[in-house]
């Protein structure tokens, strides 16, 4: 649980400031502002990259826990930790967040609140449930490649105990 909780939150710390405010940062400076659609391919393009880095986030994360547990399910719940740390960090701040500040947005009917509270848990669990499995993904093979780590690490750290009345000689 420690190993899931420790990978879980340093990787999804590490997804927000390097994907979300590196990679918009480096998107402004190269591309300029703009919308991220096939007018704007520069901009499409690392909109595309930083999902496909955001899966592999995951994926690490339920990688280096499994490791340390050798529990593939900890790498699960690793990623879930992973996108929930990230979510919450892009709440409190997400870079050109307001849009592009041109056309006004065009008027639609509101929802009733139930439906707006089912759509919200659908996508939720959906967002949920891919860095749940992505994780799970990354903590397979983390957990098999831990295993023969162990043994060499408890050599390592055991220390030596002679067979004598305690004098080096």
């Amino acid at each position: 649980m420690r190993a899931a909780a420790l990978w879980g939150g340093v990787t999804g710390l590490g997804a927000y400031l390097i994907l979300r405010l590196g990679l918009a940062l480096l998107t402004v400076l190269l591309f300029g502002s703009g919308s991220a659609d096939l007018d704007h391919p520069g901009i499409f393009a690392s909109s595309c990259l930083g999902i496909f880095a955001l899966l592999f986030t995951f994926s690490a994360a339920g990688y280096f826990a499994g490791r340390d547990s050798l529990r593939a399910g900890m790498g699960a719940l690793a990623g879930v930790i992973s996108v929930a740390v990230y979510a919450a960090l892009s709440a409190l701040y997400t870079p050109q967040a307001g849009g592009s500040g041109g056309a006004a947005a065009p008027t639609t009917q509101a929802l009733p609140a139930a439906a707006q509270a089912a759509s919200a848990l659908v996508a939720a669990a959906l967002v949920f449930g891919i860095a749940a499995l992505m994780g799970w993904l990354g903590g397979r093979p983390g957990a098999q490649n831990g295993r023969p780590r162990l043994p060499a690490a408890h050599k390592m750290t055991a220390p030596e105990h002679s067979g004598g009345g305690g004098e080096i000689g």
